[in-house]
Parts: C-alpha cells; sequence; structure tokens
C-alpha cells in the first residue's frame, strides 16, 4: 500500500467486527511506533498492548467514545484490542507529546495497510486504565489506541462552518474537514 492511500483512508473507526487481532501484528504496529522521530532522540514513549478479552472489555469502561454523537458500539462492536502510548518523564522528554503523536499516527498508518481500522483515545480516565493494567508511577498514560477490524463506513466532508462529525440513518459517520484553501498559507499568511 502507498502511504498516500493508507493517509486518505485512515478514518477514527467507531464500531468494530467481533475478531480478535493477531498478537504479531499488534506488536508490529508498535514497532512501527518505535521508530516514530523523537525529540533529540528521548525516546519517552513505551506501549502496552491490551488485547486480552476480559482486559479489553473493561477498558472500554475508561473511555469516552464518540462524543459528539449520542451513541456508543455495543460489546460486539467495540474495540479488539488498545494500545496505550506512555510517557516516561525518568528519561527527561524534550518533546513527549509530539513524540507521542508521532508514533500514534504511525500506528494509524500501519493499521490501515493490516486491515485494521483505530480510534484516538484522549478522552479516558487516565488513572482507571493506570490501575487496570498495572502501570508504574513515573509513566504517565498519554492516550489510548483503539484497534479492530473496521465494521462502519466513514465518508469524509469538505466542510467550512460545521466541523462536528456526525451519524446519519444508516449508521454512517460523516466527517468534515475543511479544505486545504482555507487552512494552507504559503511564505506568508494571507487571509
Amino acid at each position: 500500500m502507498e502511504v498516500s492511500q493508507a493517509i486518505y483512508s485512515r478514518r477514527s473507526i467507531r464500531k468494530f467486527k467481533d475478531q480478535r487481532i493477531p498478537r504479531e501484528d499488534l506488536v508490529e504496529l508498535v514497532e512501527y511506533a518505535r521508530l516514530a522521530p523523537s525529540g533529540m532522540n528521548k525516546q519517552p514513549l513505551e506501549f502496552v498492548i491490551v488485547d486480552e478479552p476480559e482486559l479489553e472489555r473493561e477498558l472500554f469502561n475508561y473511555t469516552n467514545w464518540a462524543g459528539a454523537v449520542d451513541w456508543n458500539p455495543d460489546p460486539g462492536e467495540r474495540p479488539r484490542a488498545y494500545v496505550l502510548v506512555l510517557i516516561n518523564h525518568e528519561v527527561n522528554p524534550a518533546t513527549e507529546n509530539h513524540d507521542a503523536g508521532l508514533a500514534a499516527g504511525n500506528v494509524c498508518l500501519g493499521a490501515v495497510d493490516k486491515g485494521l481500522g483505530t480510534c484516538l483515545l484522549g478522552a479516558i480516565d487516565k488513572k482507571s486504565i493506570k490501575g487496570l493494567v498495572d502501570i508504574p508511577d513515573g509513566l504517565e498514560l498519554d492516550l489510548a489506541i483503539g484497534l479492530g477490524y473496521p465494521d462502519q463506513e466513514v465518508v469524509l466532508e469538505e466542510e467550512t462552518e460545521k466541523l462536528d462529525y456526525w451519524l446519519d440513518e444508516e449508521g454512517v459517520f460523516h466527517v468534515p474537514k475543511k479544505p486545504v484553501d482555507e487552512v494552507l498559507h504559503i511564505n506568508r499568511w494571507e487571509s
């Protein structure tokens, strides 16, 4: 798969098939995350894969799902694994939030190549998740990435005003994106 194809194909998926993900695929996605750029090469990130069925179901309870619409996936439609992105502050990171975003992006693009969907989750109960998976003090849970085989259609909409995503009657998520000519400035700021 071409990188451009993965970029254009990757959307946040909020409804998944009830199908386990091979552990080796999850480990490979963490390998992609590990190889992301890191400020001053401090490499402050660590990762936890959660793919044990009981644990993944419990972890879902500590996430806020599809906040812009009044909808939650049924138990058989939820992520079948998570990659938790942790920041190790003991290494005195230089750009930890940028590092985490770049690593998460690599996971998301790599997932597309494997036929997987992802959803970045920042609105999570970090304290409860840290306790659930025994994350030690000194490591900050930055975000969770929900993963699974997609079971929904997501459509991009060119939009300039209303940017909240929405769910139609057929269960299709519509995701507004600003047109490039509204966000791109070349050489100088021009309004």
